[in-house]
């Protein structure tokens, strides 16, 4: 007989089950969800005893912060390498050049890549620019995207 492995999420109001289908029926259940996901990471853990049946997700936090990088960041494509890193990484916003020859922007995404993108902003730009500085403002959760994706403003 072979087993195959299905993962059952069930939802009735106000309580979810989540179902691992193997021989042994129900492993793991959960009351709670945030964003179509189950919240509870220690699920199997803790309901079924130490082996991990159940992959469950947690939701990723998103974080957006403003920032302005100084340094020779005018007329060396400085925002079209912007814009092809951020859209390498996830990250959504803007950039746009200032009548001060800096470089601003908008930058939103998960922590890890918000992360890559400011040491990118600060270390290595575009080929020939030169950077004396990026700064940033302190990063704020949101709850979802306010961009599409990472565009140039003019």
């Amino acid at each position: 007989m072979i087993t195959h492995d299905l993962l059952f999420i069930f939802i009735s109001f106000p309580a979810i089950i989540a179902t691992d289908q193997r021989s042994d029926g129900i492993v793991c259940s959960s009351s709670e969800i945030a964003d179509g996901h189950i919240a509870e990471e220690n699920c199997a853990r803790t309901l079924c005893g130490d082996r991990p049946t159940a992959k469950l997700e947690m939701s990723t936090k998103l974080f957006a912060c403003d920032f302005e990088v100084f340094g020779t960041v005018q007329g060396v494509f400085f925002r079209k390498y912007t814009q092809k890193q951020a859209s390498s990484l996830g990250i959504r916003g803007w950039c746009m050049n200032t009548r001060d020859d800096t470089v601003k922007g908008q930058l939103e995404g998960e922590e890890k890549p918000m992360n890559e993108m400011k040491h990118w902003l600060q270390t290595k730009g575009s080929p020939s620019s030169r950077i004396d500085k990026a700064v940033f403002s302190v990063p704020k959760e949101i709850t979802s995207y306010s961009f599409k994706d990472f565009s140039i403003r003019r």
